[in-house]
């Protein structure tokens, strides 16, 4: 397990990683105010700001749970979260691709 510390800078990096693809595809592609990019944002900011706050509350665990367990399904979550939204993205950049 590593450390909490260690995680909120992974959840961090990863999530501002996914921002700023976003960004650089609405820069790209001349869309600023695209309204399905700034979704994908807002989505991946709430997933942040939830993730951050199980990281940083490990009480609201389930009792039967312990907290390696806890903190590896705080990063599972943040990875599946991450992941659905490049999806997202990728359907933005390629309309035509059927997933």
């Amino acid at each position: 397990m590593t450390s909490r510390r260690r995680l909120k800078k992974e959840i961090d990096y990863v999530v501002s990683d996914l921002i700023l693809d976003c960004f650089t595809y609405s820069s790209m592609y001349q869309k600023p105010n695209d309204a399905q990019t700034q979704e994908i944002i807002q989505q991946t900011l709430s997933l942040r700001n939830e993730l951050r706050d199980l990281a940083n509350h490990p009480e609201k665990k389930n009792k039967a749970e312990t907290r390696k367990h806890f903190y590896d399904n705080v990063a599972d979550t943040l990875i599946a979260g991450v992941d659905e939204g490049y999806l997202k993205l990728g359907k933005l950049m390629n309309p035509q691709e059927k997933a």
